[in-house]
């Protein structure tokens, strides 16, 4: 099952839809938190769960923007809305950036080292 989740760029303003393979990694269970607009947060379960949403989540952001450039906190803000802590992301991106996957132009800013298309293969 897909599930879209529409996020507001922090940068522009401009408003884009994220779209994510829910039946792989989530279940139907509620985020104790509650958010600013009252919305149901989703519970990623498992660390590969976690980390493929990451991984999603740095594509849809990279795909955005012509330079494939991504911020640090846009990817931060979407894996809060799926219920992911900060902590857990910056652990999550401390890996990748150790593994050679990206690598961080700037601090904040982070880019992969290879297009995510050609690193599949």
């Amino acid at each position: 099952m897909r599930h879209r989740l529409q996020v507001t760029c922090p940068i522009c303003g401009k408003p884009f839809t994220l779209e994510v393979d829910v039946g792989t990694y989530v279940t139907a269970e509620t985020a104790p938190a509650p958010s600013k607009r009252g919305a149901t947060a989703l519970v990623l379960r498992g660390h590969d769960a976690k980390v493929d949403f990451v991984r999603r989540a740095m594509t849809a952001l990279a795909s955005k923007d012509s330079s494939g450039m991504m911020e640090v906190n846009e990817i931060i803000e979407l894996a809060e809305k799926v219920g992911l802590a900060r902590e857990e992301v910056n652990e999550i991106l401390a890996t990748e950036k150790s593994a050679g996957h990206v690598y961080e132009h700037k601090p904040g800013v982070l880019s992969f080292t290879e297009p995510p298309e050609r690193s599949k293969g």
